[in-house]
């Protein structure tokens, strides 16, 4: 094989590891970008991996390459995922250090393949360069092809792990990319030691240390092994916390419904105690009549409408339960300047304890987001309807018109710290759990936003739970 040859061989197989590497990035980004993809960004996948191949004709180091192409993904990043910027960098260091150590490899199998042909050779015969060039270049088509399918294992590993989490915390990047960050300099160095120019003479590192031959892929390979389960058990914490936190939040519900009950039943039970009391009340009024105290009974009189006042409803619903919890969310709202309006009327149509579930979270989120309004301007108003078969549930309220969605979910968190330390929890979960027992009664949430007004609707069939089909509102 002539030289020019030669050079034509290398220049296919650098452009088509280059082809590969910008291939296996749009892999690694899908996975940490899992959302639906837009026609936008499959030219924009179209375009990144013809760019790639237009630098590598260009007579740049690669490090010029890798940095244009760091520059185009960060831009297009903050255009399209500006706060995604850290998953973005997260992705790009996974990139770097998957195709250093892939190469690494594949260049520990080129120094050894080359290394065995070369001795094969005779350099007293006239076709010596010629039998160089073409070892050389089986060796360079042997590399690539163990470069491309180390690399497409690696990113396909990597694939499958990434579960593409909406948020990615900038110590959580930190965490995952320091192998990814000591892998690659790593590599970098060990390649950088493999050959060695001194004066005329050339160290060769596996001629030196022929057991680093299976040492330093092993190490590679074992890099990548570390980052892998890094990133395996990131996702598991990260799993294991979102449960403990719906965990704790529910037990805040269950412990909110107890307090509910309670609150009910010594209700009722002062209702019992006044009934009971009611006749020696009225001997009393009679006894102060007859003695001619008249002042004495204004004030006993007056005493009584205090007591009585106490153990009023403002919205009496049917139930004991619904009672409480409404009742207590409107003196909660009026107290902090509020107008609190309610249209319930409660059948038993489903569970109490599910129904207490719904009427907290719905209203302490409604009084929440109407206490950062200014006194006076807040206002919440209750509803159930029913529709056949079907309980409908409205809660809306003025707000400050800021609701951040996040990706991934139709409802809208707000942050708020809890007790536990490390854990935050949201409104977004208390929605969830009511999602999830509106899906048990084969119902749905729907959130609405109109102006400064904030409307959710809760639809319920009425009848048993069970599994079945569930129903999404639009």
């Amino acid at each position: 094989m002539s030289q020019p040859a030669f050079e034509i061989v290398n220049s296919i197989l650098d452009i088509w590891k280059i082809a590969i590497q910008a291939i296996m990035f749009l892999v690694l980004w899908a996975a940490a970008f899992r959302e639906k993809k837009s026609k936008r960004d499959g030219i924009a996948a179209v375009l990144f991996i013809l760019a790639n191949i237009g630098i590598g004709f260009l007579p740049c180091a690669a490090w010029v390459r890798y940095g244009v192409s760091a520059f185009v993904i960060m831009g297009y990043a903050g255009i399209c995922y500006k706060k995604q910027i850290g998953k973005a960098v997260f992705v790009m260091l996974a990139f770097y250090n998957l195709h250093c150590l892939s190469f690494l490899i594949a260049n520990s199998i080129y120094m050894k393949i080359t290394g065995v042909m070369m001795k094969s050779l005779d350099a007293m015969q006239e076709s010596y360069m010629q039998q160089v060039y073409q070892c050389l270049s089986v060796g360079m088509a042997v590399s690539a092809l163990f470069y491309m399918v180390l690399y497409v294992a690696m990113a396909v590993i990597f694939h499958s792990l990434i579960k593409g989490e909406a948020v990615m915390a900038w110590q959580d990047i930190i965490l995952l990319s320091i192998l990814n960050f000591v892998g690659s300099m790593i590599a970098n160095v060990v390649n950088g030691l493999l050959i060695v120019r001194i004066n005329t003479d050339a160290f060769v590192l596996f001629d030196e240390k022929p057991d680093l031959l299976w040492k330093i892929p092993m190490i590679a390979v074992l890099i990548f092994a570390g980052e892998a389960a890094l990133i395996y058990f990131w996702q598991r914490y990260r799993i294991l916390l979102a449960e403990r936190q719906k965990h704790f939040v529910e037990e805040q519900q269950v412990k909110a419904m107890r307090e509910r009950l309670e609150e009910a039943e010594n209700f009722y039970g002062s209702i019992r105690k006044v009934r009971h009391e009611m006749k020696n009340h009225m001997a009393n009024i009679k006894g102060l009549t007859e003695a001619g105290e008249y002042g004495e009974i204004e004030e006993y009189v007056r005493r009584m409408d205090e007591t009585m006042q106490e153990l009023e409803y403002k919205y009496v619903t049917g139930n004991a339960v619904t009672d409480v919890i409404i009742n207590d969310k409107c003196r909660r709202a009026e107290k902090a300047g509020i107008r609190f309006g309610a249209d319930f009327r409660y059948g038993g149509e489903i569970p109490v304890f599910d129904m207490g579930i719904i009427l907290n979270n719905l209203l302490d989120n409604a009084i929440e987001a109407c206490e950062k309004l200014e006194p006076g301007k807040g206002f919440i108003r209750l509803s159930l309807k029913r529709k056949k078969q079907f309980l409908i549930l409205y809660v809306e309220n003025s707000f400050d018109g800021a609701v951040p969605v996040s990706k991934g979910s139709s409802l809208p968190p707000t942050a708020k710290q809890s007790i536990l330390p490390g854990i935050i929890t949201e409104h977004g979960i208390g929605l969830e759990n009511v999602r999830d027992i509106a899906e048990r009664y084969f119902g749905g949430v729907n959130i609405k936003v109109k102006g400064a007004v904030f409307h959710v609707t809760v639809m319920l069939q009425q009848g048993e739970v069970g599994e079945g089909k569930q129903m999404t509102l639009h």
